[in-house]
């Protein structure tokens, strides 16, 4: 019976090697064809399962001007990536008592606090893009006197909760609601809520000069060089990280393998970000705090979470879509995902819950559903 038994954990051992083997080369395969169809420069890839086992795949250069490969070191702007770290964030300040995610966010703000106009828009509402919030203020706002001055003057163009809406500046918004209920930077919140218990060597808010050198050279979508900058926007909360690889799968790790994360406050924090709170019209999908629940029937397109468009002056658009009571949308037979994009770069992250797999891509060009395409075929190969 003993050699029985050790025979067969090593059959289940070279089993799960070719498996291994046998996925790696599907996702090579697919990912040299992305980057000769979109004419991308660098690419980075990671895989995560249920046992933790993070692989990573890089491709080309992080900047082919110095002939600089690609690597688990070569950091990325990974802009809307910074959406699920704040969702995250705040989730952690609902456990610890700092803040009311079902209250409203103006609370936080003492600049906003008697602005009844703002009293029915939750941190909930903020998070999960259905405040009503437009994408963002015009102009932008230029410093915090400026954040406060349009939020003052905002009057809702719809019942908060009634419509999906993508905003920066709703979950932007947040990272001074954060500010306010902790009293500390956005900075020192993400550094010790999150980065330091996952063990993210390379997640920044300002990124520090001696990483520099490890930044990709980005490229807009007509192949335009996009130089990193060190500016930080306005929302902050929303689109101004950085990161590389290595973090991202565990970022990732941590989402598909919550309950078994040392940190019990994090854990917690982690599991209600992904309830579906908001459906949307259509029963395909439903918006969690950050990110997206999709049935699986969406793995076989390439439509994104924000319901983006462009109109006849170039400029970003972003539908509407009616929020709708959904209590049959499946808890488990979903897949969960985010995609980003800005500076010159792009990415793309996605998981099965109930197969705990997920793959995270970073690329350094502005590349539209492709990128959408190429994480989502990954992920039903891991699946």
């Amino acid at each position: 019976m003993k050699s029985f038994k050790i025979i067969t954990a090593a059959l289940l051992v070279v089993l799960q090697a070719y498996s291994y083997a046998s996925d790696n080369q599907e996702i090579d395969k697919l990912a040299k064809a992305f980057m000769q169809q979109n004419h991308v420069k660098g690419l980075s890839i990671a895989t995560v399962n249920k046992n933790g086992v993070i692989q990573t795949f890089n491709y080309g250069y992080a900047n082919e001007q110095t002939k600089t490969p690609t690597s688990n070191k070569t950091i990325y702007r990974i802009a809307s990536f910074s959406k699920t770290y704040t969702a995250i964030l705040a989730a952690v300040a609902s456990v610890e008592g700092k803040l009311n995610l079902d209250g409203a966010f103006n609370q936080y703000i003492p600049e906003l606090a008697s602005n009844v106009k703002l009293n029915k828009i939750t941190s909930n509402m903020l998070l999960a893009h259905v405040s009503s919030f437009p994408f963002d203020f015009k102009p932008t706002p230029r410093n915090y006197s400026e954040v406060i001055r349009d939020l003052n003057k905002y009057t809702p163009a719809y019942a908060p909760a009634s419509q999906y809406g993508y905003s920066n500046a709703g979950i932007g918004t947040m990272g001074y609601v954060l500010q306010g209920a902790y009293a500390e930077s956005y900075e020192a919140l993400l550094a010790n809520k999150v980065a330091k218990p996952l063990n993210l060597q390379s997640t920044y808010l300002h990124l520090p000069q001696d990483k520099e050198s490890d930044v990709a050279l980005g490229h807009e979508q007509n192949n335009k060089l996009r130089p990193y900058d060190r500016d930080i926007d306005i929302w902050f909360a929303a689109a101004s990280l950085k990161s590389n690889i290595a973090d991202m799968a565990k970022f990732l790790n941590a989402q598909i393998n919550y309950n078994k994360l040392k940190d019990p406050i994090l854990s917690q924090a982690i599991l209600s970000v992904h309830q579906n709170k908001y459906c949307l019209i259509g029963n395909v999908a439903c918006e969690q705090l950050g990110w997206q629940a999709h049935t699986l029937v969406g793995l076989n397109n390439s439509i994104g979470d924000t319901f983006a468009g462009v109109d006849q002056a170039g400029n970003l658009t972003f539908a509407l879509q009616r929020i709708v009571n959904n209590p049959t949308f499946p808890k488990n037979k979903i897949f969960i995902d985010k995609s980003c994009g800005g500076y010159g770069m792009s990415g793309y992250m996605a998981y099965l819950p109930e197969q705990k797999v997920g793959v995270v891509i970073l690329l350094n060009k502005s590349v539209g559903s492709q990128r959408i395409k190429l994480g989502r075929d990954i992920l039903k190969r891991l699946n």
